[in-house]
């Protein structure tokens, strides 16, 4: 009891000073993450280790809602065919960030092997723009780069989630621990059955929906309760074929997002609710569970590491990825710095860990120092950095009406996940 004591007791500090720490460099990932290390076993021992199966167990549940709602409200703002941004940053940068990781991650850990390598980038490759809320909701910068970084957030989980999926079981295979014909049989399970059920399931449950809502079957809180459901059905039925869940339930939500054609934004908030929640309960129980074994046993090769998929393994694919989008420099450092990693690269991690992979320990502790690292760097520099590159932007628009970033763009969804900024508009 005396875990949930502290989760309980957090989250009510958090909400009465929420409005406070707005303007201060303390994030909310900050102050969860901060917390579950102070009660970690190996700190104050308020949270024991025998718990971690279940704090696991709640990571993935979250994580399903999360790739669910960011799959359809993303999807809902036509993004692809009004702002050709989010497709560079996903359809360059996301594999290039994977090539450049699995680089670095090989010359620094041969020992991983060649696929090993490739799993610890692909862990690593998706962002999250929970941990720095505030370069998306000032208003301050401009729509098309909030548009832009809010897309990636919501999208590079999911489309990093077959890379994973795929270097997991050619790394198992190639170190023996599986039999030959493994691969092919994840592809078929993981990727293709998989993405088939939740496709399915999301379209005919949005198109039911759609139906009901029109014919006054149903009011908004059980259209909530459905899209929830959805994302569910989609996990348990992917997960009884030995597939992949997550992939189920980020199918489901973009299909659902297609098939609704943004009809069901109302019900949408109850999930994204939810969600807000899962994911600061999440911080807690990865800074006392995860990040604090792996502080442990921290090396200076896995540090360096760790610094590096923040800096140059992003930077480098963001530069290459935006090039000849007239883009200023100050704009491109700014998208290239904010690519926080957060609750799918643990979640994924943990993936990791609970295979049979010899190299499980080096990868796992690899990836929840970057995590950390990031929850502290780009937690505190989020607020600062928004205002820096808004002041920079104000001017440069005053002195050139015309330039790349002050062109149109969709409207970025209202949508919070740990805190808000000073600013009205809210995004993930």
């Amino acid at each position: 009891m005396g875990g949930v004591a502290v989760v309980a007791a957090v989250l009510l500090v958090y909400a009465v000073v929420e409005g406070r720490l707005r303007p201060t460099p303390v994030s909310g990932a900050m102050l969860f993450t901060g917390v579950g290390l102070l009660a970690s076993e190996q700190v104050s021992g308020l949270f024991s280790a025998s718990l971690e199966g279940d704090a696991a167990e709640f990571l993935e549940l979250t994580l399903v809602v999360v790739l669910f709602t960011d799959a359809m409200a993303v999807n809902a703002s036509g993004w692809a065919t009004e702002a050709p941004l989010p497709v560079r940053l996903l359809g360059v940068g996301l594999p290039l960030t994977m090539v450049v990781g699995w680089a670095f991650a090989f010359v620094l850990f041969p020992h991983v092997g060649v696929w090993g390598a490739a799993l610890l980038a692909a862990v690593l490759a998706p962002t999250d723009s929970a941990l720095g809320l505030p370069v998306i909701n000032d208003e301050r910068v401009p729509r098309l780069i909030r548009h832009a970084l809010n897309v990636e957030g919501g999208v590079n989980d999911g489309l990093a989630l077959p890379f994973v999926t795929i270097f997991l079981a050619l790394a198992l295979e190639k170190e023996g621990v599986v039999g030959g014909g493994h691969v092919a049989t994840v592809f078929l399970r993981a990727l293709v059955a998989s993405a088939a059920i939740g496709l399915a399931i999301g379209w005919a449950g949005a198109l039911a929906l759609r139906w009901s809502m029109e014919n006054g079957w149903s009011g908004r809180h059980w259209r909530s309760v459905a899209l929830l459901a959805m994302a569910v059905l989609g996990f348990v039925l992917a997960d009884e074929i030995d597939g992949s869940g997550f992939i189920a339930a980020w199918a489901a939500g973009l299909a659902a997002g297609l098939a609704s054609r943004g009809t069901l934004t109302e019900a949408q908030q109850t999930p994204e609710e939810i969600a807000n929640i899962g994911v600061s309960v999440s911080f807690v129980l990865f800074g006392a569970f995860f990040l604090a074994p792996a502080l442990e046993h921290v090396t200076w090769t896995a540090l360096g590491y760790a610094i590096l998929s923040l800096t140059v393994i992003r930077f480098v694919p963001v530069a290459i990825a935006l090039r000849g989008s007239r883009l200023a420099f100050p704009t491109v450092a700014y998208v290239g710095w904010f690519g926080p990693r957060g609750l799918a690269s643990i979640v994924f991690a943990d993936l990791v860990a609970s295979s049979e992979l010899p190299q499980q320990d080096l990868i796992v502790e690899v990836v929840m120092l970057t995590v950390g690292l990031s929850v502290l760097l780009h937690g505190v520099s989020a607020t600062w950095g928004a205002s820096r590159y808004a002041g920079w932007y104000s001017h440069a628009v005053a002195r050139n009406p015309d330039i790349r970033e002050a062109a149109e763009a969709p409207q970025v969804p209202s949508r919070v996940r740990l805190a808000q900024s000073d600013r009205p508009s809210r995004s993930r």
